[in-house]
């Protein structure tokens, strides 16, 4: 019994020193000679925190009570931001978190890869503000509290944050939390409902309603008025992403343009596309110019999406080849590229993380390569990559841990030169960084 006392967590908020940041966004303390890591606080900074979870390597706490705020503190405009993990800096003022930010990246790059580029490139940023066009939300009918709840998780993970309105969230999805809880609290299966995700087009916004149990047909005639009423295209989805249907036919797509380039892709609500409209019109941007295309270049881009850069860059390049492992984007961007008119673009689905040396897109000569990878990165294609005549290859990543990784393998094997990097605020508030790195070799 001494010994279950002794190794029990206070009950009572304990008093840290905060010394450091973590690559989440967590500031770094001690207690009783253990690491600490505690949200919403700061380096500098003097808190109480409320310790909430033990491991036998550290513990972790949020704090309750600032005594002594850093400098770089600000007061977070959200309500719900203490309760709720769909930001994690909002404390931090903005032109920090961007510092923080191309922070880790430099830090991964020394880490990993030993290198650092020759021109680091100035960050991206945009609105901090109503950004995100996608979101998957928890949905759980709390009976203890006879309430639907609607919105991203709490910071703790194991419980839907109680919020009404979200200031990260696209209008009008911003606003659509609490009707949407109002809704899936008057349905029959209120208990079986556990997300919904969100897509916003440029023209028309969709839900796809995750159910464990099937509706009855008074709960899909009050679904079907919410959507009127809100103008929302709403789509169910009983088991796996193959199951997803609308609930009626919908002659108009989900679109999105690229004003600089006159561009409009149609895509679907379980597609993926990028989060924040902005921030992705200047990351494409930036890419363009880093990749100084001429009328006579052949373009290989991996992990191409619908086409999100194949597009762009075949109105520039003689020729343009994209290649993705899923195939429902495949589809789409062979459909995107018929509805823009550009013969120039071709679309092959591979699995990248799989050798490639038969494939037929393969046995072309590429002058540049552009990769997209997952948070997983590169790794199992960047030998094929060298194997090509490419001189310049724009590596957009969205975990920088796996593009150090990556760059380390890129630089110190496989002959290329970092010439420059840089990061973009795609997640304004999240510790999240999406960043650019730009390669060359002779």
């Amino acid at each position: 019994m001494g010994r279950r006392s002794r190794n029990k967590l206070p009950q009572e908020p304990v008093e840290l020193t905060i010394e450091d940041l973590t690559h989440d966004g967590r500031g770094v303390a001690k207690w009783n000679e253990k690491v600490v890591f505690v949200q919403n606080a700061l380096p500098g900074e003097v808190v109480m925190a409320k310790l909430n979870r033990k491991t036998r390597n550290y513990n972790e706490a949020l704090a309750v009570e600032i005594l002594k705020a850093s400098d770089d503190r600000v007061e977070p405009k959200c309500e719900f931001y203490t309760v709720c993990n769909g930001c994690s800096m909002m404390h931090l003022k903005e032109s920090k978190q961007i510092e923080f930010k191309f922070n880790t990246l430099k830090s991964n790059f020394h880490k990993m890869s030993h290198v650092e580029p020759e021109t680091w490139l100035s960050p991206l940023t945009d609105s901090h503000w109503n950004y995100r066009r996608r979101a998957r939300l928890s949905v759980k009918w709390v009976t203890a509290k006879d309430k639907m709840l609607v919105g991203f998780r709490e910071k703790n993970g194991r419980f839907v944050a109680d919020m009404n309105h979200c200031l990260v969230l696209e209008k009008p999805l911003a606003d659509l939390l609490q009707p949407l809880a109002d809704l899936f609290a008057q349905t029959t299966i209120k208990q079986f409902i556990p997300q919904v995700e969100c897509s916003m087009g440029d023209n028309v916004t969709s839900l796809i309603i995750r159910h464990m149990k099937p509706f009855e047909s008074d709960d899909l005639m009050l679904i079907k008025k919410f959507a009127d009423k809100h103008q929302l295209q709403i789509y169910l989805q009983s088991k796996g992403p193959k199951t997803v249907i609308g609930l009626e036919a919908y002659a108009e797509q989900l679109n999105f343009k690229l004003p600089e380039q006159n561009l409009t892709y149609e895509f679907l609500p379980n597609d993926f596309i990028q989060v924040n409209r902005h921030m992705n019109e200047k990351m494409i941007e930036q890419a363009l110019t880093a990749m100084e295309i001429e009328s006579e270049d052949v373009v290989l881009d991996l992990f191409c999406g619908l086409g999100n850069f194949t597009l762009p860059m075949a109105q520039r390049a003689a020729e343009v080849v994209g290649v993705e492992g899923d195939e429902q984007l495949v589809v789409r961007a062979k459909h995107n590229a018929a509805l823009n008119q550009i013969e120039n673009a071709e679309f092959y689905m591979a699995d990248l993380t799989e050798d490639q040396d038969n494939s037929p897109w393969f046995k072309q000569q590429y002058s540049k390569v552009l990769i997209d990878p997952p948070r997983s990165g590169a790794w199992e294609i960047l030998p094929l990559i060298a194997q090509t005549t490419a001189k310049k290859l724009i590596y957009v990543s969205c975990h920088p841990a796996s593009l150090a990784r990556d760059t380390d393998r890129l630089v110190n094997e496989l002959g290329f030169k970092l010439e420059k990097a840089g990061v973009m605020d795609m997640f304004p508030h999240t510790s999240h960084v999406e960043s650019m790195a730009i390669f060359t070799r002779d």
